[in-house]
């Protein structure tokens, strides 16, 4: 080691990336952000490249090689390894898709997952190969470990908690930061911690606050230089004490370079300075060489986007969000005979929105107009419930909603719009006067009996605390898949056949 030399480090870092390829209607994509790289490489050999996870699903392309097309290459693997990332750590995001698609996408990868805490559910050692990483860049030991936000992880391992489990993040944290210092004694180190920062979260929404404690990370840890956060998606340079935090932004519209200089001495090395500048890269070309690595992927893709699911103008759309949660609309009725396909038998179907920010669906359909107007990667299950268990979830739907003026209002701080449950196969009331967990009255269901249910993957896992049966068979086929084929069945004219009255 030359005593006094200079050494210029420049760490690139995204996150949630969500498989934005190619042209996506957005400012960004991986393909421009893989110039940006180049560049930064040309200007300086000492490039350390990481991304955060979460980006195996959130986009359409994502979807479609994960679940139209999983026997092909995944193109985002494809191109990280192409680009040489360093290292990625694991969005609970990832699981969306199942385990299986998962691991098949970590062994196509050529640079490790890191993720501590998630661990195997027999021996409790790190699932995903090593929990951390070293690079040696001019002589300088840097070090990469990797945590999961063990609260936004708990409605994602229940499908697979007979394989994995998943460490609490500040524990895990304490005991593997330390064990890494004691055995590598890294010159520098780096954490991906797949959460956010308690800076940007509602302090009255508990669960929020404890998935996203970043800060409460570094305060268990000692020794931490830099902590690359996720999934808030912002854009955050924020500096305590001695650790820099720092958040990437969202499907690829922005990439960290942080600047990091080092004094080599004698027998250590020394931090001289640090800058860091979040770069937007839409004014950043597609990679050519990239553009021809993907083509055929991109090609794929807009080909199943692009079939038409419908050719006559169909009427599935509402205006006000309430509309669909306080009365009967088509739009759910489509939703919920789609997922009832996905069984034989007759069941009782437990729906409800994918897409939050969309208005239903209007006008001739194309594959993508369907996609977008659901998004979620949603699988019906077949479940056995009583009917106890049934008005317990839709009493929990009715928490959300509350009388003003004889006006329905509904509260999406009490329960995410994604979790209002619509059910079809029996009538209902919800009764606004009444006082919260007694507002529900089921018509011909009794209590102590036990009913078949169709309900997704999604709302299982977000309800199976409140429910004895543990027990239920998924489909293979996504709700999206079965709205298409619902919808161009039915030429778009859905009826109207379930009740239900929210007064």
């Amino acid at each position: 080691m030359k005593t006094n030399e200079l050494v210029t480090i420049d760490l690139l870092a995204t996150s949630d990336l969500h498989g934005q390829i190619g042209k996506s209607g957005i400012s960004g994509n991986i393909l421009k952000m893989a110039t940006y790289v180049k560049h930064k490489r040309k200007a300086n050999h000492h490039v350390l490249l990481l991304d955060n996870g979460g980006m195996l699903s959130g986009s359409m392309f994502a979807f479609y090689y994960a679940q139209i097309a999983p026997y092909k290459r995944n193109p985002m693997i494809k191109i990280m390894n192409d680009m040489q990332f360093d290292a990625s750590g694991v969005s609970p995001d990832e699981f969306n898709f199942g385990l299986d698609f998962l691991n098949k996408s970590i062994a196509l990868s050529r640079f490790p997952w890191l993720a501590a805490n998630i661990e195997h559910s027999k021996t409790r050692e790190p699932y995903f190969t090593t929990p951390y990483t070293v690079k040696y860049i001019d002589g300088i030991k840097i070090g990469i470990i990797g945590f999961t936000s063990s609260g936004l992880m708990e409605n994602k391992n229940v499908e697979f908690e007979d394989e994995v489990v998943v460490g609490e993040s500040m524990t895990s944290a304490k005991r593997w930061v330390r064990y890494l210092h004691e055995k590598e004694s890294p010159d520098f180190l780096i954490m991906l911690y797949h959460g956010g920062l308690n800076t940007y979260t509602d302090k009255n929404n508990y669960r929020s606050y404890y998935s996203n404690n970043a800060e409460n990370m570094i305060k268990s840890t000692e020794g931490v230089n830099v902590i690359i956060t996720g999934h808030q998606e912002h854009n955050v340079d924020l500096k305590v004490a001695e650790t820099q935090f720092i958040q990437p932004g969202k499907d690829a519209t922005n990439i960290v370079d942080m600047s990091i200089q080092f004094r080599k001495r004698t027998n250590s090395v020394e931090i001289v300075d640090t800058s860091i500048k979040h770069v937007e890269i839409s004014s950043y070309p597609e990679d050519r060489d990239l553009l021809e690595l993907t083509h055929f992927d991109q090609k794929a893709v807009q080909h199943w986007s692009e079939q038409c699911v419908v050719d006559s103008p169909v009427v599935l759309n509402y205006k006000e969000f309430t509309d669909i949660f306080t009365k009967p609309h088509r739009f759910m009725a489509c939703i919920q005979n789609s997922m009832a396909h996905a069984f034989s038998g007759e069941s009782f179907v437990c729906a409800h929105i994918g897409n939050p920010t969309g208005q239903g669906l209007r006008g001739v359909l194309h594959v993508k107009d369907v996609y977008n107007a659901y998004v979620h990667t949603d699988k019906p299950i077949h479940i056995k419930l009583s009917g106890k268990e049934i008005k317990r979830i839709i009493e929990r739907t009715a928490t959300a909603l509350s009388k003003e003026n004889e006006s329905i209002i509904y509260n999406e701080d009490i329960l995410e719009p994604t979790l209002m449950t619509i059910w079809k196969g029996f009538k209902y009331t919800i009764d606004l006067n009444k006082p919260v967990g007694n507002r529900v009255q089921l018509e011909q269901v009794e209590m102590d009996q036990k009913y078949d249910v169709i309900m997704t993957d999604y709302i299982f896992r977000h309800v199976n605390k409140i429910i004895e049966e543990s027990t239920y068979e998924m489909s293979k086929k996504t709700v999206i898949e079965y709205m298409i084929d619902e919808i161009g069945e039915k030429k778009g004219k859905i009826d109207l056949d379930y009740e239900f009255e929210v007064k």
